[in-house]
């Protein structure tokens, strides 16, 4: 009996013993399993790795709440699942357990996601008084992007947060999102969700190839099979599928004369609203999605998609032709709204009113403010004749401007009113070649400047910066002055002889920028405190020494000796401006050189560095307390022959200027007297150039200076020289502008 009791004891350590030995193990198998990163949804549980970006909208941010919860929860890392036991400290962490309600259970028990969704909208009840976190069904036609750290939507990109990338082609949720990123999945979805107003290209083998956010997609379609070619559709899902694309096939044609962020006015059909972003598709060459910039005002012509009265989208099967501008005369007071403009012709006309239209003759006044009554109409004035011109004029109908070839359109705006003068790109340039160049000038400098003039057009005209306002550029010198001087026959046959010849660099038309008068050399971009981008690699600087020769203008002394040269033969030399000098009053005028100070570090403090007595930098220019202006000295040169960093010491202080334009504003809000090559004295409150070298003297200083302008691109003044010694308008660009070609945008494939 003993050794059958003795067993059967030893029998039952060991079954005991086996137990134990099993149920280690399965805490052990649990334990690892816990440990395994989730990557995938389940309605089941919640994943531990979900909760900091959900709880960001609280007390702390999303990395923060990453470490308070890995302490609260004893844990090395987050890779586990909520259990009832951690939802309670995390609620006891919120300060808000005694306000929630769930249903209770076992501390170790797996929190479902049904469970957790109801107490996450009792915390967002509770702490989310902004309203910051929304609930939103989502269909995602992408994976996450590894680099971007998001994923497409029929509702566009949204970022995703760390713990919560399950996301897959077709996946349906309902998440929760904050600022654009998805911090939570909430559920899978059940109901409809609809794409709206995307490019279909094609339709094939029950597949959808779609234009979506800039990205070409292909979509699974099974069970469609209706062919689809370049349109725009609505594609609806449900259960991870599509099930239904419709078509929307109602278009007008016209050209965009102006659009805004809510609304796009046609040609012939008005102004018609959109929603959301306005999608734009390309037919013609690639098929591509194009943005806001290259719809371009006046020349485009386009099919737009429209449904209850609204833009759903642009297709266009052709690229814009180059053939008008349209241009924002501006008031007395360069900005663009005119109290209560006048207008008159002199020839027989058309005012054209919404759909009245009424000839009028010659000498008759005419007036906007009592002809608009509704502010989506305009006035359209169109002549019957090219030998006509329409002016501004007084009560009375007297001309107070010169003429203006083209129709004008005027239009209401709150502010005021819009004049917008629209022509043919040549016509324009009739008007802009004699305000910019003076007609005597050379014929092939003449020919230069109309070349330069059409290439800085053609680049405004894809812009579109007066896209709200229905116009392309202005006629000031914020874009090219235009009919500030009357038409010129010279001019004109410089713009007939260059007809839609442009500059290209590497392709694209370049941004030609010109300027008066240099020093004998011209600059590059780092005039401006900006480093030459490869798309400006056409702007160098070069001599523009008549004999070829490069001066050494590399330290202060050399430099000195150049400017001060009256004598040096260049391409310049006739203008007035190629040498000059100005006097300094460092006393009598700190006030105005602090306030001109004051007013660029207000434009942009980048480029004016101020430093206190006491070492700290300047975060606003008050200068109070600084002193008198002890010294000026360069730190920096430019290539060719701009100051590119000037520094102003004062008793208390420094102010570096950094910048062409701020150093001649400054140093030119100091200047008590001024004089050209001539010693003719000039009027100016900004500096001719800042190509200058500053020599100390009782009182302030003498500035020795050459040149009239920011000295990029080409020196007009320059190409009359080089047009006198005989050079060809072509060879007088390629000096200035390096590495070019010349092309004419009406030859072009289209």
């Amino acid at each position: 009996m003993g050794k059958i009791y003795s067993s059967k004891k030893r029998n039952y350590k060991s079954g005991i013993l086996l137990i134990l030995l099993m149920l280690a193990a399965a805490c052990f198998i649990l334990a690892v399993k816990a440990k395994k990163v989730i990557t995938e949804y389940s309605s089941d549980y919640v994943a531990l790795a979900e909760l900091p970006s959900q709880l960001s909208f609280t007390y702390y941010e999303e990395d923060e709440w990453a470490k308070k919860l890995k302490e609260v929860f004893h844990e090395k890392g987050l890779n586990g699942k909520l259990t009832f036991g951690k939802l309670e400290l995390i609620l006891e962490q919120l300060s808000v357990q005694d306000y929630i309600t769930y249903q209770d259970t076992f501390f170790w028990k797996t929190v479902p996601r049904t469970v957790w969704n109801a107490v996450y909208e009792q915390i967002l009840d509770l702490l989310d008084t902004e309203s910051e976190v929304k609930t939103v069904n989502l269909v995602f036609l992408t994976e996450e992007e590894e680099d971007a750290g998001r994923c497409l939507t029929q509702k566009g990109y949204y970022q995703v947060a760390e713990g919560v990338d399950y996301f897959h082609y077709y996946d349906m949720y309902q998440v929760y999102v904050k600022d654009d990123r998805i911090i939570g999945v909430g559920s899978e979805c059940q109901k409809k969700l609809t794409l709206k107003n995307v490019f279909i290209h094609k339709t094939q083998n029950e597949k959808a190839e779609i234009l979506y956010e800039n990205q070409k997609i292909s979509l699974d379609i099974e069970g469609l099979t209706e062919e689809i070619n370049d349109t725009i559709c609505d594609m609806e899902w449900k259960d991870r599928k599509v099930t239904a694309i419709y078509k929307k096939e109602d278009k007008i044609s016209g050209k965009v004369l102006s659009f805004n962020d809510k609304q796009i006015e046609i040609s012939g059909y008005g102004t018609l609203k959109y929603k959301g972003k306005l999608r734009i598709y390309k037919t013609y060459g690639t098929v591509e999605e194009l943005d806001e910039s290259k719809l371009v005002i006046g020349n485009l012509q386009a099919d737009f998609v429209v449904a209850e009265k609204q833009v759903c989208g642009i297709i266009l099967q052709e690229p814009a032709t180059i053939e008008n501008i349209r241009v924002l005369l501006l008031n007395h007071e360069n900005t663009p709204y005119h109290k209560s403009p006048v207008l008159t012709v002199d020839a027989d006309a058309t005012v054209t009113v919404g759909d009245k239209e009424e000839q009028i003759e010659k000498g008759q006044a005419i007036k906007p403010e009592e002809l608009l009554n509704n502010q989506e109409e305009y006035v359209k004035i169109a002549l019957g004749d090219n030998n006509g011109r329409i002016y501004f004029a007084d009560e009375a109908g007297n001309h107070t401007s010169l003429g203006y070839r083209g129709v004008m359109e005027i239009r209401k705006y709150a502010e005021g009113y819009g004049v917008v003068n629209e022509l043919p790109l040549e016509q324009y340039l009739y008007g802009v070649v004699p305000s910019e160049m003076p007609a005597s000038y050379e014929r092939d400098a003449l020919c230069t400047q109309a070349v330069c003039a059409r290439s800085y057009a053609c680049i405004q005209l894809m812009r579109g910066d007066y896209a709200a306002l229905g116009a392309h550029v202005d006629d000031s010198t914020n874009y090219q002055v235009y009919n500030k001087q009357a038409e010129d026959p010279n001019t004109n046959l410089a713009v007939d002889d260059t007809v839609g010849e442009v500059v290209k660099y590497q392709g694209e038309v370049a941004e030609t920028y010109f300027f008066s008068t240099s020093c004998g050399y011209s600059a590059d971009m780092r005039v401006w405190n900006t480093e030459p981008a490869e798309k400006y690699g056409y702007l160098q600087s070069c001599s523009l020494l008549s004999d070829q020769s490069e001066p050494d203008i590399s330290d202060e002394n050399k430099f000195a000796e150049f400017i001060k040269n009256q004598d040096i033969a260049a391409y310049d030399s006739d203008s007035p401006y190629f040498r000059w000098s100005a006097k300094l009053s460092t006393g009598e005028k700190t006030g105005a050189v602090n306030a001109a100070i004051a007013a660029r570090f207000g434009a942009n403090a980048q480029n004016v560095q101020i430093v206190r007595a006491d070492g700290a930098p300047g975060t606003e220019a008050d200068l109070t307390g600084f002193g008198a202006l002890k010294s000026i000295s360069v730190a920096e040169r430019k290539p060719g022959g701009a100051i590119g960093n000037l520094l102003l010491t004062y008793e208390n202080g420094t102010v570096t200027l950094l910048t062409e334009y701020n150093v001649r504003l400054v140093l030119g809000a100091a200047v008590t007297e001024l004089t050209d090559k001539e010693g003719k004295p000039v009027n100016m409150e900004l500096l001719p150039s800042a190509c200058c070298t500053a020599v100390p003297v009782e009182d302030g200083f003498v500035l020795y200076g050459g040149g009239y302008g920011h000295g990029i691109g080409m020196s007009q003044n320059g190409a009359n020289g080089m047009a006198k010694a005989g050079m060809k308008y072509m060879d007088i660009l390629m000096k200035f502008y390096h590495d070019i070609t010349i092309e004419n945008i009406y030859n072009e494939e289209k």
